[in-house]
């Protein structure tokens, strides 16, 4: 599963090819709709896991910056 380091890296690189003409708008626009489907699903996972109050995958694999409550964020 990507990171959304990766996710980021991946969008960044599809906007130079587009604006390079390497890709065309149809392939860069479905692969952008993917893209935010699996932000979607990442946001949610999180809301989940801060409403419940426990650990999430995100929040583990983010920088281990800790915040007053002792979360990792």
């Amino acid at each position: 599963m990507k990171t959304l380091s990766d996710v980021k890296q991946d969008m960044s690189e599809l906007y130079d090819q587009l604006k390079s003409g390497q890709v065309d708008l149809k392939t860069a626009a479905e692969l952008a709709n993917i893209s935010g489907k699996f932000l979607k699903a990442e946001q949610l996972e999180l809301a989940t896991a801060v409403f419940l109050n426990t650990p999430s995958k995100f929040i583990a694999d983010s920088t281990s910056k800790r915040i007053p409550d002792n979360r990792v964020i």
